[in-house]
């Protein structure tokens, strides 16, 4: 295929996936966020001024509109106020979420926290929760989930029931020895490209190397060489503590319990018998998306994509 053509194809593409999210694109999200729509694997890369320029053409034109920086499918000019409202919203939403976090870095096993969903990708609203992607120490995952969900719930800031606005929503934890994700579509490439990270900078690292494969869908996908500004800084006093806090929950005879009980009480829950959910609960993986987002969104985009 002519490489005009197709980079045109993938930026219409792209365009319209961000449409069923509400979301208009500056030209260098839109490059950075550009979809492979043939899931070449990485061989349609393009340069920013590729991407420009191609905005320029008469064949795009005839489809996309411009606004205040913004691109999207002409006639949702409307969405350009929309995100810029959330953007300021989702900023504020975040630096509370990093308040939290400054005191979640203590707890046991503990070794990444990551905001995902539409408050990551600066999109969130009011009532918006706050998605956590967490990565716990190997083998610690129960008793770290158990751990760190018992004091949210506590201190007020775990999201349950009706209690959603500014709360932690957790929904996803992994293991630091198998950081590869397992849902591997379209939703999940935007998903996890756009995560912004809060705390665990080299294990992070490792998170982007065992996640290549977003790049078949996204060829832009790299390794994160400018730090985010919400990310904290680890240090030594920091790391101390909570090897101290971890030495403590070692040595109490009621941790081999935690599993089980865990367990029994996921397998009652009625969101695990849901049909499309999607939900894992093993040693490396503690994953609960009764209702995932992503088939909904492709089945719209295939709906609006027309070249």
């Amino acid at each position: 295929m002519n490489l005009v053509a197709n980079l045109h194809k993938n930026i219409l593409a792209t365009v319209t996936y961000y449409d069923v999210l509400d979301f208009p694109l500056t030209s260098y999200e839109l490059w950075r966020q550009l979809i492979s729509y043939q899931e070449t694997s990485g061989t349609d890369k393009a340069k920013l001024k590729d991407v420009i320029l191609a905005l320029a053409t008469p064949e795009l034109q005839k489809k996309l509109g411009q606004k205040n920086g913004f691109v999207f499918l002409l006639g949702r000019e409307a969405l350009v106020r929309e995100r810029i409202q959330r953007e300021k919203l989702s900023a504020r939403k975040l630096e509370r979420m990093q308040k939290l976090v400054r005191i979640l870095v203590f707890m046991p096993f503990v070794r990444m926290i990551a905001a995902t969903g539409s408050l990551a990708f600066k999109h969130g609203k009011k009532r918006s929760d706050w998605d956590m992607f967490i990565v716990m120490q190997a083998r610690k995952i129960w008793i770290g989930r158990f751990i760190l969900t018992g004091f949210l719930h506590l201190i007020g800031k775990r999201r349950y029931g009706k209690k959603v606005e500014d709360r932690a929503c957790l929904n996803y934890f992994i293991t630091d020895d198998q950081l590869e994700i397992m849902n591997k579509d379209l939703y999940g490439a935007h998903e996890y490209q756009t995560m912004r990270l809060l705390y665990g900078v080299k294990t992070f690292a490792r998170f982007e190397i065992a996640n290549r494969w977003i790049s078949r869908f996204k060829p832009q996908y790299g390794a994160t060489f400018l730090q985010d500004r919400f990310t904290l800084r680890e240090s030594a006093w920091k790391k101390s503590m909570q090897s101290f806090l971890e030495a403590f929950v070692r040595g109490l005879p009621a941790t081999s319990l935690c599993k089980d009980w865990q367990k029994k009480k996921i397998a009652k829950n009625p969101n695990t018998q849901l049909l499309g959910s999607y939900i894992e609960a093993s040693d490396q993986a503690l994953v609960f998306l009764p209702h995932p987002r992503g088939p909904k969104v492709f089945t719209e985009f295939k709906k609006r994509l027309s070249f």
